[in-house]
Parts: C-alpha cells; sequence; structure tokens
C-alpha cells in the first residue's frame, strides 16, 4: 500500500486497528509475523491489500517495549498509584526497573490523594532519584493538572494496579466518559478489571496515551542479581563509596548504601525490598542455568 507506515492502536487477538494520518483500517497479521513474536500496540507496520483484506506485512524496529504491559514505542510510562487500593511497593519497584531496562522513561502519579495526601512524601523519598516526575492528582474530582504539564506531547502508557483510576484519569483527559470505570472488591479491596485488551487513546487536544490492563503482580524479572543495583539511581551515585567493586550492596562490608540506609538518608523499605527482589533474581538465575 505505497510503502505507508501505519501504527497499531488496538489489538484483540489477531485483529488490528491501526491508523496513520488520521485514517484507520481493520487490519490482520501474516502467519510468518505471528510466528516470529507478538506485534505490540505501539508498532510501526506496513500493509498490503490481499483480496480486499488489509495484511500487515512488515514491522519496523521497535524503538522500546515492554513485556508486561505488552507495549511499544513509548515515550513514557505513568506508574499510576493510589492509597486505595493499597499502594503495591514491590510491583512499583519492577515496573521502574523493567522500564529502565527498556530504555523507557517513567514517572509516578498519586491518584485519589485526597484520602491520604501523606502518601505522595513517601513517594518521593522511596523514588525522587529514580523516576522523572511525580504528580498527585485527583481524577475524581477533575483535578489532573500535574499529570498534564508531565504527558504533553509525549506518547504515554498508564500502568499499574486495578481500580488506581487509570481510566478515570483517561476519560479526563478525552473529556468524556470514554473508558468503563472500575471499583473496588469490598471483601479484598483489590480492583476489578475493566479494561481488557491495551489500546491507544488520543483527545481532541493532541494528548496520546496507551491504556492497558491493571494488574497486581508482576513476572520475576529477567536479571542477573549481580547486576540489579545499576537499575538504583541512588545506589549507583554512592557506590564509589563501597569498599568492594564490584557492590551488591547486600552482604559486603563497608557498603555505602548500606550505611546512607541506616542514617535515614535513603529509604530503609525501599532498600529491604530491594534485597527481597535480589534474592529472587538471584534464585530464578540459578534455575535457568540449571535448566540450560
Amino acid at each position: 500500500m505505497d510503502g505507508k507506515v501505519y501504527r497499531i492502536i488496538r489489538h484483540k487477538s489477531n485483529e488490528f486497528e491501526v491508523e496513520a494520518s488520521g485514517e484507520v483500517l481493520s487490519a490482520r497479521a501474516r502467519g510468518k509475523l505471528k510466528r516470529e513474536g507478538e506485534l505490540m500496540v505501539g508498532d510501526f507496520v506496513r500493509l498490503e491489500d490481499a483480496g480486499g483484506e488489509h495484511v500487515i506485512t512488515e514491522v519496523l524496529k521497535r524503538r522500546n517495549s515492554l513485556f508486561r504491559p505488552s507495549v511499544a514505542n513509548v515515550d513514557l510510562i505513568v506508574i499510576v498509584v493510589a492509597p486505595l487500593p493499597q499502594i503495591d511497593w514491590f510491583l512499583v519497584d519492577k515496573l521502574i526497573i523493567n522500564c529502565k531496562k527498556a530504555g523507557v522513561d517513567c514517572a509516578i502519579c498519586l491518584n485519589k490523594k485526597d484520602i491520604s495526601p501523606a502518601e505522595y512524601e513517601e513517594l518521593c523519598f522511596q523514588y525522587g532519584p529514580d523516576v522523572s516526575a511525580i504528580v498527585s492528582v485527583s481524577a475524581k474530582n477533575g483535578d489532573i493538572s500535574q499529570l498534564l504539564s508531565v504527558i504533553k506531547g509525549k506518547v504515554v502508557c498508564f500502568a499499574g494496579q486495578s481500580a488506581v483510576g487509570k481510566s478515570t484519569i483517561s476519560n479526563n483527559i478525552l473529556g468524556g466518559e470514554i473508558r468503563e470505570v472500575g471499583h473496588l472488591s469490598d471483601k479484598i479491596s483489590r480492583g476489578k478489571n475493566t479494561t481488557t485488551s491495551a489500546a491507544i487513546l488520543r483527545s481532541d487536544d493532541g494528548y496520546m496515551f496507551i491504556d492497558t490492563p491493571g494488574f497486581s503482580m508482576l513476572d520475576l524479572i529477567n536479571e542477573d542479581a549481580e547486576n540489579l543495583g545499576a537499575y538504583y539511581e541512588e545506589y549507583v551515585s554512592l557506590a564509589d563509596g563501597c569498599k568492594f567493586h564490584p557492590c551488591t550492596h547486600v552482604s559486603e562490608p563497608d557498603c555505602a548504601v548500606k550505611r546512607a540506609v541506616s542514617e535515614g538518608k535513603i529509604s530503609k523499605k525501599r532498600y529491604d525490598r530491594y534485597v527481597r527482589i535480589f534474592e529472587e533474581c538471584k534464585t530464578a538465575f540459578k534455575t535457568q542455568r540449571r535448566t540450560r
């Protein structure tokens, strides 16, 4: 089709919606592309006409990609959290690490700030050096100005648990109730998924973002434990003060990171989670070596 490049804006099973210059088409993927790897929302593709049906024949090289959420070619991941449901700090940690591994910038957005404003200060203390921005909003009340200033001019992906308000934020940006809004389960205080597949949404005033299904768990990071500290900016900045080089900041004596934790200069809560993630990665790495 004249070499025109389209972007996948919605994906369900083997059916895709693609868009270029305001033109939206339905397309399917050829068997070869399906065998070589899953196509992602955000991918740039070329099509051909096959008996009246649009078929994806080529996927352009990705600038970046994430597996969960499954998206490609994004400028910014916004990790949305809220006081209710309770913040899954491990999820935030792992999302940040995976963003850095993929070369995607990330920010944190605290929604429902009226419930517990103190959460904002805790987020800043734990993650300030590691993300491009931390903002607070009250999407239910239409107060999302801080977030808009961060996402302007970027292709953004919202990620995080269910019922933290991603769809409500989306509706605020789109100017109407476009996405179904989820609610907390009374029994377990967890969110119920309302978004069932990723899709690129665009507002009339030019904001562009990918809405993804919420989730409460993240697969173990595929990373050698010895390299884990490289994804924590504070630890990198302190590493020169460690006695051993390299230092994992877990078992070594005279470690500048452990010293900063004991002096209250960096978050002990986040460091304790770092040690647990380190052990997870270490166990997973050993398992992988045994099964090769």
